[in-house]
Parts: structure tokens; sequence; C-alpha cells
């Protein structure tokens, strides 16, 4: 089976999608955010109302992303619910699995998409993703989320902390998630974020199926 098409069954087009959505929304909200924390250019004005802007602009997109992306996985045809829901199995392959990425050993066979450690990171992503929407309307209206801002938390200053804190808890997942990603699927990841096809592992086992013949020998071709 060529990689392009491993890949198309791994990760279909719209879960490929969503995934480049939700990437790109993550960043813009990493940036705007810090900026609402601490402006680094301008010092407010119009650049604090385009960032305030385009925060909950893209707060709003990633929600609408999850959520469609946590249906999408217990229903349709491309459900993938057990890759993200680990087991004992599972969680008995989780030392090889550090092994492997401190290159002391190979990685073990899988029997789902993704590893242990990809599945507690990944629904992670899911839960910080959805508290970071709670606690920024929280910031917004506390006293709306009153349950929220002085139930769970003390005050809103312990919910800015929290969320400032997790903030930075997404920054150190996409550097691991993009190092580990160069460093251990490079064509798959060409695909998976450019959607492109990669032809050469198709050639590759084109070429296999091409039976090769031999060339006569001198004798043969001078009787």
């Amino acid at each position: 089976m060529a990689v392009s098409q491993l890949t198309a069954e791994r990760h279909p087009l719209a879960f490929r999608i969503m995934h480049e959505v939700m990437m790109a929304s993550i960043l813009l909200l990493i940036v705007t955010g810090l900026y609402i924390h601490r402006p680094f250019v301008g010092g407010g004005g119009f650049l604090m109302a385009l960032a305030r802007g385009v925060h909950y602009f893209f707060a709003a997109v990633l929600l609408i992303i999850i959520v469609t992306r946590l249906i999408s996985m217990f229903f349709g045809k491309n459900r993938d619910w057990p890759s993200f829901i680990g087991n004992f199995e599972d969680l008995k392959l989780i030392p090889p699995v550090i092994a492997h990425y401190l290159h002391l050993r190979e990685m073990p066979e899988l029997k789902k998409k993704y590893n242990p450690l990809q599945m507690l990171s990944y629904t992670g992503v899911f839960i910080l993703a959805i508290f970071q929407g709670i606690s920024g309307l929280a910031l917004q209206y506390p006293e709306a989320l009153g349950w929220f801002t002085y139930g769970i938390f003390n005050n809103e200053v312990e919910v800015r902390l929290a969320h400032y804190i997790t903030t930075w808890a997404f920054i150190l997942f996409l550097m691991v998630h993009v190092y580990l990603g160069i460093r251990e699927a490079q064509q798959e990841m060409k695909q998976v974020h450019l959607m492109q096809r990669v032809e050469v592992e198709e050639e590759v086992e084109m070429a296999e199926e091409v039976p090769v013949t031999e060339e006569p020998t001198e004798e043969q071709s001078h009787p």
C-alpha cells in the first residue's frame, strides 16, 4: 500500500482540514493572547482592539472545530474514538514508546492510529482547549460564569493566571508536536499538513510490479 493511500485511510481529508484550522487557530490565539496580556508592539489602542477581535473570533472557530471533531470521533464512517481512548494494553506500551523517543529502541508495534503518548496528549489538548474557552469567557463575563470564577476558582486573578499558564502548555505542546512530526514521519507530515500526495512512494510501488527482463548475453546475441 502506498504511503498516500495509507495516510488517506488514517487521516481523511475532513480530519486534515480540521487539523490545519485547529493549528492555525491555536497559533493565532497564542500570539494575540500574549499581546493582550502584555502588549509588545504599539502599547494598545487600535492594535489591542484588533488583537481582541482576532482572539475572540478564532476562539469561537477553535471551539466549533473541536466540537465537530468530537462528534466525528464517535459518529460517521471515519469514527476513530478507540485511537483517543486507551485501554490497559495501550498503557503497557508507554515505557517502550518513551524508550523509542529517547533513541533506546525501535517503536513497538501499534494496533491503533496513535501511540499511547499521542492519545494522552491529543485528549489533553481537547480538554485544555475547552478549559481555555470557558476561562476566557469567565474573564470577559465573570458574574455570568460565577460558578467557574468564584466556585472552581476564588476570583478573576486566579482564572487569569490559569488561563495564562494553559497558554504556555499549548506552546510546549506545539513545540513537541512539530519536532516529533518532523522526526518520526516527514512524508506523512507533508501529506497531512500540505494535503499532497507523495508520488515517489507510488512510483516505487509500481516499479516493484514491473517484471525485470534479462539482457541477452553476448553468446545469445551472436549465434
